[in-house]
């Protein structure tokens, strides 16, 4: 650069002249390659946000505009049936002193406290079926058939079997059992239990599917090895299932958290109605039945967005526990 500045004035021009043309082509049109990619970079946007606004659209249509109409109806009281009257927060006041919804929402911490066997069993029928136990085609068919019934008509069905004189109670009567003949859905004591027990074997097919996928992201060759070591049946489920395929778990588990609260209501209109009494009564059928028999709009959404709570924060600390435990195997 010393140089430079002593030498003459067109000698030091003809220098840079040519130290400019030999600079970069970015370097040089700097401002326009900037402009350029900034003009790029806003087409870019416009395509993307084209691109996503159908979803986006369906999103606010059917999911964020019902559940704003919700929260907002939940203020009001519907007097003569759908004449809003603005009340506050007396709904939800209501709610908390009403028994019936207590009992709602304690059948379904119940119903929640069967999770462990909608997560775990589907495990063990897909990882049997994974072994290619005998059979293993036939019951992979068999296991899932049951998902493929509509509800309805699955609730139908049981609530045939197991009635009074149904062929539960005639079987247990035939071999001598008939001190455990009961009626199933008539008994504040079996009517709750029974009916997640049929909700459980129509669900259960799509678990044993789900299940089928993750594990077969393992290597065969793990399984082969685990056996040469003498690694038994529930070994290879606890050691080397579970570890592998805990996002599946996660990703089940809270499919089922949201089945067992908010996809039962066919279930329970077909099979008891929310009796005897209200010993199976849970919050989805209350909602449908204070704003839909009961006429009480604004109430029974008041349940509903208790009930919308209730499984968002459930389901929050579900996905956190997993993620914090998938953190964790991941760093090992």
């Amino acid at each position: 650069m010393r140089g430079v500045i002593l030498m003459g004035g067109s000698a030091r021009k003809e220098l840079m002249s040519k130290a400019s043309h030999g600079m970069p082509e970015t370097t040089k049109a700097g401002p326009y390659v900037r402009s350029a990619a900034r003009k790029r970079c806003t087409s870019d946007f416009w395509w993307g946000l084209l691109f996503i606004l159908p979803a986006v659209s369906l999103v606010a249509i059917f999911k964020i505009f019902p559940l704003s109409r919700g929260l907002y109806d939940s203020l009001f009281h519907f007097a003569g049936g759908w004449r809003p009257e603005f009340i506050g927060f007396d709904n939800f006041k209501r709610m908390f002193g009403d028994p019936v919804a207590h009992k709602a929402f304690f059948n379904g911490v119940k119903v929640m406290a069967t999770l462990p066997v909608w997560v775990f069993f589907p495990l063990v029928l897909a990882f049997l079926i994974f072994q290619r136990s005998p059979g293993w085609r036939f019951f992979q068919v068999l296991f899932f058939l049951p998902y493929t019934i509509a509800p309805i008509i699955v609730g139908q069905m049981f609530r045939e079997i197991l009635s009074v004189n149904g062929p539960v109670n005639a079987l247990l009567k035939a071999t001598g059992l008939s001190v455990l003949a009961n009626p199933w859905l008539g008994s504040k004591t079996t009517a709750l239990w029974a009916m997640v027990a049929v909700v459980l074997w129509s669900f259960n097919g799509l678990g044993v599917v789900v299940y089928l996928a993750g594990l077969a992201t393992i290597s065969e060759d793990i399984f082969d090895a685990a056996s040469i070591d003498g690694v038994g049946f529930w070994g290879k489920i606890t050691r080397i299932v579970l570890p592998m395929i805990w996002p599946v778990i996660g990703y089940w588990t809270v499919l089922c958290t949201g089945g067992m609260l908010l996809w039962m209501f066919p279930f329970i209109h077909a099979l008891t109605e929310g009796g005897p009494g209200y010993a199976s009564m849970l919050p989805e059928y209350l909602v449908y039945m204070t704003a839909f028999r009961f006429f009480e709009r604004g109430y029974g959404t008041a349940i509903g967005v208790a009930l919308f709570i209730f499984v968002l924060g459930f389901t929050f600390f579900q996905v956190r526990y997993m993620y914090i435990i998938g953190a964790s195997e991941g760093k090992k």
